[in-house]
């Protein structure tokens, strides 16, 4: 039975005053009805992109068509989003980050999770948008998947640089079948091994979803990889 002594909340905030990637939709929050008026709720409508804070692309953010169903964030398998999670601090990068970055931390490892995260920043301002920030080199999401992990996350903005064209690593990503999170916030997080839960929202109709995802400590601090055994 697995237990843990606290819940880590690795997502960022979304408000009004949120980053958004140059040209996207941000948040915006109506106020459709007051308790002082009706007497009985608030209630509220909101309008931004999904990758608004920390969120899941699906297959179709980055190809085919938005009919279909299968490719869109509501139809993604479950598996990858939830479970045994590795930490790894590369803190302070913004550089691609490669295979050859990583490997040593890697190859000292016992074992390897199916999911890892990697911590870039020390420090999230969440209402810039900074330009200069780390991504996924695709010889790393192609050691990694050959590894047996099943899902990579990272603290940018994006799997890929803000001024790609071609978009590399979410299209080595989608077709090693993997599943990737963005935007995340792993400043006051150490480096080790937890548990992830980082379910995507159940939106039929959209190429992403926003998420809340958070880790659970099983040791209060996180397991160091090198205690393994």
């Amino acid at each position: 039975m697995f237990t843990y002594k606290r819940i880590i909340d690795i997502s960022q905030p979304v408000r009004e005053s949120s980053a958004t990637f140059p040209g996207d939709t941000a948040f915006k929050r109506d106020i459709v009805l007051t308790h002082a008026d009706s007497k009985v709720v608030n209630l509220t409508a909101f309008t931004m992109s999904p990758h608004v804070g920390t969120h899941v692309d699906a297959p179709a953010h980055i190809k085919g068509s938005m009919d279909a169903e299968t490719e869109l964030v509501g139809a993604l398998p479950l598996h990858a989003f939830v479970g045994a999670c590795l930490v790894l601090d590369l803190s302070p990068t913004t550089a691609g980050i490669s295979w050859k970055m990583v490997q040593a931390k890697i190859s000292s490892l016992p074992h390897l999770t199916e999911r890892i995260l990697f911590k870039t920043q020390t420090r999230i301002r969440y209402d810039v948008f900074e330009e200069d920030y780390a991504y996924f080199e695709t010889d790393l999401v192609k050691e990694l998947s050959s590894r047996g992990v099943k899902l990579m996350g990272i603290d940018a903005p994006s799997a890929d640089h803000v001024r790609s064209k071609t978009l590399d690593a979410h299209h080595e990503l989608d077709r090693l079948k993997m599943s990737w999170l963005e935007n995340l916030d792993l400043t006051h997080v150490s480096e080790g091994e937890y548990f992830l839960v980082a379910l995507p929202l159940k939106f039929m109709e959209l190429e992403a979803s926003p998420v809340r995802a958070v880790l659970l400590d099983p040791g209060g601090e996180g397991i160091s990889p090198s205690s393994r055994h």
